[in-house]
């Protein structure tokens, strides 16, 4: 069915309507007292002024990050001009540093959910006390009370403001003397604010009134897709500019009440009728795109509404990780960070003598297992305890005041990364750790929670969203309800502990896709539940035997056996039941001549099917073969016959007069033939040989490179 086309009136009185109605007469609470947000606590205002000893109006200029001095976790120290000060003494013109927990360390990243992050860029009301962080805060450093709701976010193409909870229709004298009558002290100006400045003469100024024509959406495809799997939106309309602007989204972890700005790099066109931009779940202040009415600001500051009469869907957002360096942004996947196909979660002692809890995990574990195949399990319980980049997934509740005021948990997820032989960076989820308010009044089930109570379970499932690697989403409500599991808000007395297939599964199960391919660089890919190694291939009497383990199977599984002579076209061979086995075996009688290539696809009960990685397996020929040679690429394949995985295959360029051109360490997924490649050096036409050495055995392959 064709898009329905509005007059340009119409559709410019509907969006000015759409944008009048999101200006509230006064400050707003937003929604219910009773619903968290990002699993915030709503915080009383006049609790957070009293407790800051230093509130200012302020801009983000720049950032550092840097481990702490036991190296378990990271901060980023974020340097602010003060423009106003409301609350305790800062001089004028002095820069202030405010930590924040999390950030980007070489090619090692921290992120922690329902936790204040900074961009450059971003202005804001802060309210600050001395950053406590031990070994961690630089001399003379603050941090934000109660994280996130220790800042109100300003919006300068608007002259607005949001909180978590609440909503400022315009930054003016009385937005000003509300809050100093909070903070008990008088407004100082330290030095002035050209942004907000300007932004309020916009809004006296409105651009019609001026003369100015203002821009205009009228259409936009598709209405629905996916944000972070660098989805395309195109929208039209007029009075763009020549000139790139940019797109806002709704803002995903508010539930929308604010918005974000795409990254410079997703806009991918610009005309004054016509833009291109990829659907972010990093934006440029690491926000999630969400549902509901976008606008496009033009680079002289005009902004324009869609047309509410269209509705603009985000399905599902993958997370996805920013490299420091050039900006990119990638997906990140799971590993077989335990040997045994995946992760494995381990509680404290407090939670482990908890039954309750204990089992409602283990109840929001399985959801996820049995519906997407990620590999997690639940481990027996640790002696220590603490969050951090310890290589142990931790499960805990806090104690005392490990987390930040009013929030009532959050998932800490460390990543790590490599780059490729193409120069790509494939990062990873190297550990996930969850941690609990040990103060809230959960139902642990199975019994349903009171309406003064959080549902463990609900809450549990969703932390586990964010460790599949899915960020929030704006969610349709039935009778207040959310349905999604991914929704960024949770109230009090809310039980979903169903995912909804659509959904929050197919979001885990495009997250599982890419996680279970195996790189080029780091550490072996994860495996889909419930196997616990890569499938072992074994040449015999003219015959392939196929062998594979499992365990904690879930119903209705089973495991397709499929062939291939190159990793890219496949065949099945035959199906394997799941049984409730330890080991399980496949013959293939009838084995392809040279090298073939063989992996499981694991069967879910709701139909999706799951590759492991690929085996190969070659009867004879030496035990690394390159191709293409000649070589005419910046890659060059390789297929290695090894004996047992391994990360200490390295490879080495020499010429024919034995000079070095470079290598590469390459990581070895499983046993049998493997198929890598490497990035060539640049060299020029001639004769070449690649020199290999695994630690056990080693060899040369000449190969010739042309133009």
């Amino acid at each position: 069915m064709p898009a329905p086309v509005f007059p340009r009136l119409l559709v410019s009185a509907l969006a000015c309507l759409f944008s009048l109605s999101q200006l509230p007469a006064s400050a707003q609470a937003i929604g219910p007292a009773d619903e968290t947000r990002c699993l915030l606590l709503p915080l009383d205002p006049a609790r957070r002024a009293q407790a800051a000893a230093l509130v200012v109006e302020a801009e983000v200029l720049s950032q550092r990050s840097y481990w702490d001095n036991a190296h378990r976790r990271i901060y980023t120290a974020n340097t602010l001009r003060v423009y106003k000060l409301l609350k305790g003494q800062w001089p004028a013109a002095a820069p202030l540093t405010v930590v924040t927990e999390g950030g980007a360390v070489g090619d090692t990243l921290q992120t922690l959910t329902n936790t204040l992050r900074l961009s450059p860029g971003q202005q804001g009301l802060l309210f600050l006390t001395p950053a406590g962080f031990a070994g961690a805060a630089p001399a003379g450093a603050w941090t934000a009370y109660a994280s996130r709701q220790g800042f109100v976010r300003y919006d300068v193409v608007t002259a607005t403001a949001h909180e978590p909870f609440r909503q400022y229709p315009l930054l003016d004298e009385n937005f000003y003397r509300a809050q100093t009558a909070l903070t008990g002290q008088a407004l100082r100006e330290l030095v002035p604010n050209p942004a907000l400045a300007a932004a309020l003469r916009r809004r006296q100024h409105p651009a019609e009134a001026r003369g100015i024509n203002a821009p205009l959406i009228t259409d936009f495809s598709p209405r629905a897709l996916v944000a972070g799997a660098d989805s395309v939106l195109t929208i039209s309309g007029a009075g763009f500019g020549a000139a790139t602007g940019s797109v806002e989204f709704r803002n995903a972890d508010d539930g929308g009440v604010s918005f974000t700005r795409v990254s410079a790099r997703d806009v991918l066109s610009w005309s004054d009728a016509r833009i291109q931009v990829r659907v972010p779940s990093y934006s440029s202040t690491a926000d999630p795109a969400g549902s509901g009415p976008f606008r496009v600001v033009t680079a002289d500051q005009q902004a324009a509404g869609s047309p509410p009469l269209l509705p603009f869907t985000v399905r599902y957002a993958l997370t996805n990780v920013q490299e420091t360096t050039s900006g990119v942004t990638y997906r990140p996947g799971h590993i077989n960070q335990n040997g045994a196909g995946g992760y494995t979660f381990q509680p404290d002692p407090a939670l482990a003598s908890n039954a309750a809890a204990l089992a409602a995990f283990g109840r929001a574990l399985s959801s996820w297992r049995c519906q997407t195949a990620i590999n997690w399990d639940l481990g027996g319980a640790r002696t220590a305890r603490g969050i951090g980049n310890d290589g142990v997934n931790a499960l805990e509740f806090d104690q005392g005041a490990e987390l930040p005021t009013a929030v009532l948990g959050r998932t800490t997820s460390t990543y790590a990364g490599c780059r490729e032989a193409n120069g790509t960076i494939r990062f990873w989820a190297k550990e996930i750790d969850m941690q609990f308010d040990d103060g809230v009044s959960w139902q642990f089930g199975p019994g349903a929670p009171s309406s003064a109570q959080f549902d463990f379970e609900t809450v549990v499932l969703h932390e586990l969203g964010h460790g599949q690697q899915l960020n929030h989403v704006i969610a349709p409500l039935i009778g207040g309800v959310p349905q999604l599991v991914m929704h960024y808000a949770i109230g009090r007395g809310q039980q979903t502990r169903q995912l909804n297939f659509g959904r929050d599964v197919l979001g885990g199960y495009a997250a599982q896709l890419r996680s279970l391919a195996p790189g080029a660089c780091g550490p072996a890919a994860e495996q889909p539940a419930p196997l616990t190694a890569p499938l072992g291939a074994q040449v015999q009497g003219g015959r392939v035997l196929l062998s594979w383990g499992a365990r904690n199977e879930c119903g209705g599984m089973s495991f397709d056996v499929e062939r291939s002579p190159d990793a890219r076209t496949w065949t099945r061979l035959g199906q394997v039941p799941a049984a409730g086995a330890a080991t399980y075996a496949y013959t293939d009688g009838q084995p392809l001549g040279g090298t073939s290539f063989y992996r499981l696809q694991v069967q879910l009960a709701n139909g999706l099917r799951l590759p492991a990685a690929p085996v190969g397996v070659r009867e004879s020929g030496p035990p690394l073969l390159l191709y293409p040679n000649p070589a005419t690429g910046p890659l060059l394949s390789l297929e290695y016959n090894a004996p047992a995985p391994s990360n200490a295959l390295e490879v080495r360029i020499f010429d024919a007069v034995g000079r070095y051109y470079g290598g590469q360490r390459l990581v070895v997924p499983q046993a049998g033939v493997n198929a890598l490649s490497i990035g060539l050096p640049p060299l020029r036409a001639g004769w070449y040989v690649l020199r290999w050495d695994d630690g056990s055995a080693h060899g040369a392959v000449p190969f010739v490179r042309v133009e």
